[in-house]
């Protein structure tokens, strides 16, 4: 079994099943494992507001996942971005966000996503989150591979570029 990256308190016995994973993850399995973050109501310890940015708290990480809890606040959001050669499975605890797709042939897409509300991510999988509701709105997000990069897209004249930053780089709007 992997070690973590670096020594993590103990997990909660309702989060014990992470320090399990050995192996990569597909983003169905993803939204299934932060699914059952929110529903065991754990990821409440993780919370972390800032009025400032949009904060975030590593649940946990090895060398096959990585697992956050976001919290969201009015005027918070990432724009689009990818994660890389990490695909991504979240789950809204509380409050509400609002998930745009970005598409090649036709104008982006969105979605409101509710509490237990999961969302796939597999590879290529370009998005804009944002706060929708809640005081804060929270969202659990789990990775895999861990996270180490993210493209994130400017309108640079009149072409999109991507820029690539570390995977735990605060994300914002162009």
């Amino acid at each position: 079994m992997p070690e973590p990256r670096w020594p993590f308190p103990v997990l909660p016995e309702g989060l014990a099943f992470l320090a399990d994973v050995d192996r990569q993850l597909r983003a169905p399995e993803l939204a299934a494992m932060s699914a059952r973050i929110v529903a065991s109501g754990l990821w409440r310890d993780y919370v972390a507001v800032c009025e400032d940015y949009r904060d975030y708290r590593l649940v946990y990480e090895n060398d096959f996942i990585d697992v956050w809890v976001l919290s969201w606040l009015p005027g918070q959001e990432t724009g689009f971005h990818d994660h890389d050669l990490s695909e991504v499975g979240i789950c809204v605890a509380a409050g509400m966000i609002r998930e745009h797709h970005m598409h090649l042939d036709r104008p982006a897409t969105c979605q409101v996503m509710t509490p237990g509300q999961e969302q796939e991510g597999p590879l290529g999988y370009i998005h804009r989150v944002e706060h929708w509701d809640g005081v804060p709105a929270v969202s659990v997000h789990a990775y895999s591979p861990p996270l180490a990069w993210v493209g994130q897209y400017r309108e640079e004249g009149a072409h999109v570029v991507r820029l690539r930053h570390p995977g735990r780089t605060r994300l914002a709007p162009s």
